[in-house]
């Protein structure tokens, strides 16, 4: 059961973001809209892709979109411009380009309910060779839906460079600025993903080691919502690193949260059911605590049971989970709080000019200790 505390922050955060989260596809609606118009559909399936996975543009909390306008708003005191609400969508639009990656990385057949891009592109190919091995990918289908499902993903990222350069309201100098932003993301977030496929034959993980990847990975692209708030605003480089630390700490939080969701560790709506991470035996800073922490024949088990893929049995998932509860759950929270901590006394150091985006950074701040799946 929910907590009637957790239930409060949870919908606390959710009113605060709703308008954030409409405001933010509203602008990428346009700009799908401008570029559908720009690239009609032809008679070959390449040309229908993007429309074919359109329905996943506008799915998502956009807590990187609202992150940015509250963090711009807290420095101001001023609402931002249309033309800033647009370019700030490069957060999202970004985001999406790495997630369409991250399914074809992880050979993910869906992605938010919907079939992922690469496995519906897949579907498209209509070749007599399709179920014919590939050089490197298992049919000639999956050969089709990843290469279309690659170019989608560079489509879109294209997408985010143009909602910088299209804004036009914005001076010069502070699109250049973003988008130098947004190339600093590429290399920082592709080291972390690269250090993350690197993990997955690895057996031990140092903490240290884990942090410095999900800084890049997960972190950084908050961090470039902070900066995109710091740089419109022309903020001082102290108010900068102040809200760049707030989004750093936030992001780690989520991960962590994430984490206890992604493994049924703790409660969700669909009642802790989720399962993957231990089906594929995720380096979560979960599995990196069991290894450090669970000693004996609770180590044996928890090794036994853990990434066994389609061999996992729901024998194997209770073992995991009752050992990450009991040996685990209590240190994870503990970091979560410490994000919490870290995040909250960040945002002390940045001047409040707009007490209702204060009161929606506070509000992601708390939803990390309960936020549900």
């Amino acid at each position: 059961m929910t907590s009637t505390g957790s239930e409060s922050a949870e919908a606390r955060l959710e009113s605060l973001l709703k308008p954030y989260r409409d405001l933010s596809n509203e602008h990428m609606e346009l700009i799908w809209t401008e570029f559908a118009a720009e690239h009609p559909a032809g008679s070959f399936p390449s040309t229908k892709t993007m429309r074919q996975n359109s329905r996943l543009f506008l799915a998502g909390k956009r807590y990187r979109f609202a992150l940015a306008l509250a963090g711009y708003r807290l420095l101001m005191g001023d609402r931002p411009s249309r033309d800033l609400e647009r370019a700030a969508t490069w957060l999202e639009w970004y985001h999406l380009y790495t997630l369409f990656l991250d399914d074809i990385m992880d050979e993910d057949f869906r992605r938010r309910t919907f079939p992922s891009a690469w496995s519906s592109n897949a579907r498209l190919y209509r070749g007599a060779d399709a179920a014919r091995p590939a050089t490197v990918f298992r049919t000639r289908r999956h050969r089709y839906g990843v290469s279309q499902a690659i170019l989608d993903a560079l489509r879109i990222r294209s997408l985010a460079e143009g909602a910088i350069e299209r804004a036009v309201g914005l001076h010069p100098s502070v699109r250049l600025e973003l988008l130098a932003e947004l190339t600093t993301v590429d290399l920082i977030l592709s080291d972390g993903q690269g250090l993350d496929i690197d993990f997955e034959r690895a057996a031990d993980i140092p903490e240290e080691a884990y942090v410095r990847m999900s800084e890049a990975k997960t972190a950084r692209l908050y961090v470039g919502a902070a900066a995109t708030a710091a740089i419109a605003a022309r903020a001082s480089s102290e108010d900068r690193a102040a809200l760049e630390a707030y989004a750093r700490a936030f992001a780690i939080a989520f991960q962590d949260r994430d984490d206890l969701l992604g493994s049924g560790v703790v409660a969700s709506r669909i009642g802790g059911s989720s399962e993957g991470d231990i089906r594929q035996g995720k380096r979560t800073r979960l599995y990196v605590l069991a290894r450090g922490r669970l000693r004996g024949g609770d180590r044996t088990a928890f090794l036994r049971a853990y990434g066994r893929g389609t061999k996992t049995t729901k024998r194997d998932v209770a073992v995991v989970r009752d050992l990450l509860r009991t040996h685990v759950l209590p240190a994870m929270e503990d970091r979560i709080r410490e994000y919490q901590k870290a995040a909250r006394d960040a945002l002390r150091r940045l001047p409040a000019r707009d007490p209702d985006a204060k009161q929606f950074l506070e509000a992601l701040i708390e939803a990390q200790g309960s936020r549900e799946a």
